[in-house]
């Protein structure tokens, strides 16, 4: 549901932005990928468990920076 994206938002935003620039060490394309990786996951909120949305987004933010 809408309310359950925007948890996941509020929840992981940050550690994904984090992860991503660990990474890149470039801000802008951290965030890129972070817009990427919700992106994906609004795509196909109704297949992915709120349970491994974690998961999912920090899988998607791995492959979107490979």
């Amino acid at each position: 549901t809408v309310s359950e994206y925007n948890k996941c938002v509020d929840l992981h935003s940050s550690a994904i932005f984090r992860f991503a620039l660990k990474q890149m060490r470039n801000p802008d394309d951290a965030k890129e990928i972070v817009q990427i990786s919700f992106e994906k996951l609004w795509m196909k909120h109704t297949s992915v468990d709120i349970n491994t949305a974690k998961s999912y987004l920090f899988t998607t933010a791995y492959h979107s920076m490979v």
